[in-house]
């Protein structure tokens, strides 16, 4: 899947923009400031319905606009064509179109084109904390098994509502036997993710090793994938969970699963982040 067009309304310093990416390799060059990186980010805009850039996204709509719009049109291998559009307005949800139907989210749309982005920063994902990594996996989960990207968020809402109920207990308005069904419900999505994060680090493994060695570094690559857990089922990790309720009580917040995972890069058994040269 390829971009075949972009076009851009009151994106970042764009009040219009309508450029047509020909078949391989593309070149945007300018001077500084000419809007090279707003037109990269546009097009993943334009696929994710996120910002590769900030987490504010009010940053994207053009000083003085009401709102922003990224429409990209795709075309497959076989010339099948397909079109995605953003619109987004601060303090408004999202309007994301697939094939000119509403959609709730991009990432559940099968022929969602798998984008990837390095900008200087993104250092960060090697250098930085776990949650960054985490993400990251969650998003190849999701590009590379659509149908799965609800586990995730499952997950995420089991979780809220676990840390709620926590905070419930610990102020004594709640009865610890309360948990017990959110221990089952948080275990029962937390054991389906971990697997699908391990099966997708299980098939990286390989290509980012030959990745790794296009790029001139030498010795013996390799992604790791670190869980805390040693459970092989849910009623396994709602067992951990129940034996670590009286810490998690005392600290507020629930301290184990996979939101505690983490996926490590070594050469050599070195962790790149603590190790690794920046270049």
């Amino acid at each position: 899947m390829r971009v075949t067009r972009l076009r851009l309304r009151d994106f970042r310093t764009y009040a219009t923009a309508d450029v047509a990416p020909g078949p391989g390799l593309t070149i945007v060059h300018g001077p500084n400031g000419a809007g090279k990186t707003n037109l990269l980010e546009g097009v993943y805009f334009g696929c994710t319905a996120r910002s590769c850039r900030t987490a504010n996204e009010r940053e994207v709509v053009r000083f003085g606009a009401p709102a922003a719009r990224a429409e990209v049109d795709l075309a497959d291998a076989a010339g099948a064509t397909h079109a995605l559009a953003v619109g987004y307005a601060p303090g408004e949800i999202k309007r994301l179109l697939a094939d000119g139907a509403p959609v709730e989210a991009l990432i559940d749309v099968g022929f969602r084109p798998l984008v990837s982005v390095f900008l200087p920063d993104r250092l960060e994902l090697v250098k930085g904390p776990p949650a960054l990594r985490r993400a990251h996996l969650d998003q190849v989960v999701a590009a590379a098994r659509p149908a799965r990207s609800a586990t995730k968020r499952a997950y995420s809402r089991a979780l809220a509502q676990r840390n709620a109920l926590l905070a419930r207990v610990r102020a004594g308005h709640a009865p610890r036997d309360a948990l017990c069904a959110w221990d089952r419900e948080l275990a029962r999505h937390g054991i389906a993710l971990r697997d699908d994060r391990a099966a997708a680090v299980a098939e990286l493994v390989a290509p980012f090793a030959a990745a790794a060695q296009d790029l001139g570094l030498r010795g013996t690559l390799e992604l790791r994938f670190r869980t805390r857990s040693r459970a092989v089922d849910a009623q396994a990790l709602a067992a951990e969970l129940r034996e670590r309720l009286g810490a998690d009580l005392e600290r507020g917040f629930t301290g184990h699963g996979p939101h505690r995972d983490d996926l490590a890069l070594l050469r050599e058994g070195r962790e790149l982040r603590t190790y690794g040269s920046q270049g």
